[in-house]
């Protein structure tokens, strides 16, 4: 097998196994959402100890990519590839990370009602990530760069959202005391969705910079 062909195998490999995080990724963020609906502790406690996988997986990715720079020499589309891969594999796994601080915030929390803390915001909230990281992985897997400006272009969107909550939470701490031990934990649960949004649009970003070559600021 002659180098061009070891080289897309190579490539083929990293894509499939970002595709994999990205999969992984989505379902960390839905499934710490759904426990914060549902508060079931056993479901938050499974999402902290994965974190370590998927960190390990973001490892893995990345050494794939360095050995096929160093021992392929790539040319300068197919360099632009494997750095930006490198570089969505790091975003994807910060994401990560935000899904499992969420679930410990949830752990911290006391039985009360959270409705009149915003928990519908937090919902539609935690559905524009998913929607925004769904359609990075789509642009990335279709080089669509179009799509991946409209990624961006949600994160108004979610940036809305959270101003809106933070309002609500406000309020809600400051009319009754008893609201400060989740309301707090809702502004960081917040908070994390917004820089998951965030990390989808330095996906997108990183689609235009592996498809036309440009670095762009999508913010």
């Amino acid at each position: 097998m002659d180098s061009r062909h070891i080289l897309e195998a190579k490539k083929q490999q990293i894509d499939a196994n970002l595709a994999s995080l990205f999969d992984e990724v989505g379902n960390a963020i839905d499934a710490a959402i759904k426990c914060l609906v549902k508060k079931e502790q056993g479901v938050c406690e499974a999402l902290i100890r994965n974190d370590v996988n998927l960190n390990k997986k973001r490892r893995l990715l990345e050494q794939d990519c360095l050995v096929a720079i160093a021992s392929q020499q790539p040319v300068a589309h197919d360099l632009r590839d494997i750095v930006a891969d490198m570089r969505i594999a790091s975003e994807l796994e910060r994401m990560g990370d935000y899904a499992s601080d969420i679930a410990a915030s949830i752990l911290e929390m006391d039985g009360d009602d959270l409705h009149a803390l915003g928990l519908l915001d937090v919902q539609r909230m935690s559905g524009i990530c998913q929607d925004m990281l769904s359609h990075a992985m789509r642009a990335h897997q279709a080089n669509d760069t179009a799509l991946a400006r409209r990624v961006a272009a949600s994160d108004d969107d979610l940036d809305n959202l959270q101003t809106k909550l933070v309002g609500t939470l406000t309020d809600a701490m400051r009319a009754n005391p008893a609201h400060v031990h989740n309301g707090s934990r809702m502004l960081w649960i917040a908070h994390n969705l917004e820089r998951c949004g965030d990390r989808a649009t330095n996906i997108a970003e990183q689609v235009i910079f592996r498809v036309e070559g440009d670095i762009v600021d999508l913010d």
